[in-house]
């Protein structure tokens, strides 16, 4: 059994309700886990439903423990929730909807999807590995080479999103994978979160504290500042791979540090 550490952090920003969800289920062996990230959308409480949908899906099928390909298992995950939200009163008279993304950890196996421009990072050994690209117009743009990162028209594009779950178009997840090494760091969240804090930021502050516990509060606190009186929901899960002596390690240097 490999020994992760998780942690999550949520700030409401200066929004009046708190439309993010997210969640982390265990197997009772220790060795799978779930990781969820939503990102509700349509306003008022319906965004706040579709988001809670994702999560208490992922969390059902889960504890199913289905059978199959992990890309299957979290691909059935996308689909349930899908029409779940379809099915909500409020779906066929507005725009419900989320994004989400999605982590399944399987001994020393990690696959990820996502749908929408919630994010995962995936670091290892003080570097980026790989993250997702965002289900968005500024994404495509970016990628086909019509608008340049940072531009005032790629900015604009930002918040229209070409997939999400619920709406009349079935969603397509992007998928990753990877095998797993001790030190690996999984951070999926919200886009309140990553358009504060860029990658190379949230490196640094891991390179401070890589196994505070609290280092998650202090990535939202970081982005919570950083976005002002406009500040969006935020939201983060992290999932951190660290063998026994390695934290030993980082125990008894804390204990030298503060002489607690």
């Amino acid at each position: 059994m490999m020994p992760w550490t998780f942690n999550v952090a949520t700030d409401i920003g200066s929004r009046s309700e708190q439309q993010d969800r997210l969640d982390i289920v265990h197997s009772t062996d220790g060795r799978r886990h779930l990781v969820a990230v939503a990102d509700g959308m349509g306003g008022l409480k319906n965004g706040a439903q579709a988001a809670q949908i994702l999560v208490d899906v992922a969390a059902q099928h889960f504890a199913a423990h289905e059978s199959g390909s992990a890309y299957t298992f979290l691909h059935n995950i996308f689909l349930a929730a899908h029409h779940a939200i379809n099915d909500l009163p409020e779906a066929a008279d507005s725009a419900v909807g989320t994004t989400g993304v999605l982590l399944s950890i399987d001994n020393q196996r990690a696959v990820w999807a996502h749908v929408g421009d919630s994010r995962l990072y995936h670091f290892r050994n003080s570097r980026l590995l790989s993250r997702t690209n965002d289900h968005s117009l500024r994404q495509l743009m970016l990628t086909k080479g019509l608008v340049e990162e940072g531009s005032s028209a790629a900015q604009s594009m930002q918040n229209q999103l070409y997939m999400r779950l619920g709406g009349e178009v079935l969603p397509e997840p992007d998928f990753n994978s990877a095998d797993l090494q001790n030190g690996d760091v999984f951070l999926l969240c919200s886009d309140g979160f990553w358009q504060a804090v860029p990658s190379d930021e949230i490196l640094t502050i891991l390179g401070k504290c890589p196994n505070e516990q609290d280092v998650a509060q202090y990535l939202v606190a970081v982005a919570r500042l950083r976005s002002g009186n406009r500040c969006d929901n935020i939201s983060l899960a992290m999932a951190q791979w660290q063998d026994s002596t390695a934290q030993k390690y980082w125990q008894r240097l804390r204990l030298m540090l503060t002489g607690a």
